[in-house]
């Protein structure tokens, strides 16, 4: 994944699990580092080495580079006050490569990046809920949606998104060595203060709604980021 390796974020972080390490969330985190830290193989990641691993993982590229393999390092609730409670449909799964670049999702929707190459999506937000969070593969999911979106270089905050999903195709896709049939759904989305108009595209689990395939535009002036699901997450409620 093209990004900034960057000393000074590799060193807030491990300065963090300093003080935080007690608690299970980040040692699950110091685990991640330290293997981010010694690096981690890109491409063709053998399937029984992904199955194995203790932990969930994806593949990413950016405008059909090579793929990198990227381990889920935290689950987090949204970062908001008074504190969130973290539940199934608001948890934010951030992922961490080798190279110190970050990705957050949820529900298969792209929410930030940091330390990318090209410019880092900020944040992206809606009143509404996203029809990724109740499925797409549902026939009472609306296919229209709106959301406002910042990002980096340059002070883009809080630009509006029109979008409108339609499906495509069902299509069998070869993932982690196992065919899988999914449903191929567009987003094709409107930026109107821009005058810009882009799409993405997402392969839904039919008997799920999980995303587990997409293409995204990390933001509407920078690259496309393809993000393929390898191991889910599946969460667990610790109370």
């Amino acid at each position: 994944m093209p990004s900034i390796f960057n000393n000074k974020f590799l060193l807030i972080l491990t300065l963090f699990l300093t003080v935080t390490g007690c608690s299970n969330t980040f040692k699950h985190v110091g685990g991640m580092l330290k293997q981010s830290i010694v690096g981690l193989p890109d491409d063709n990641i053998p399937a029984a080495e992904i199955d194995n691993s203790p932990y969930s993982s994806i593949y990413a590229r950016i405008n059909n580079s090579h793929n990198v393999y990227v381990l889920l390092a935290l689950v987090e609730a949204p970062q908001t006050f008074p504190a969130t409670t973290i539940q199934a449909q608001n948890a934010e799964l951030k992922w961490i490569s080798s190279d110190a670049g970050m990705l957050v999702t949820r529900h298969g929707r792209l929410l930030k990046t940091v330390n990318f190459f090209y410019g880092d999506r900020i944040n992206i937000s809606s009143e509404q809920i996203d029809p990724l969070m109740l499925g797409l593969h549902l026939n009472s999911t609306p296919l229209q949606w709106t959301s406002t979106i910042d990002w980096q270089p340059g002070y883009h905050i809080n630009y509006e998104q029109r979008s409108t999903f339609s499906f495509v195709i069902d299509e069998t896709i070869t993932i982690n060595e196992k065919p899988l049939t999914l449903k191929k759904f567009n987003e094709h989305v409107v930026v109107p203060h821009l005058d810009i108009e882009y799409d993405n595209q997402f392969w839904i689990d039919a008997s799920n709604g999980m995303v587990i395939k997409s293409n995204q535009k990390i933001a509407p002036n920078l690259p496309y980021i393809e993000i393929t699901l390898l191991k889910p997450y599946e969460f667990k409620d610790n109370k």
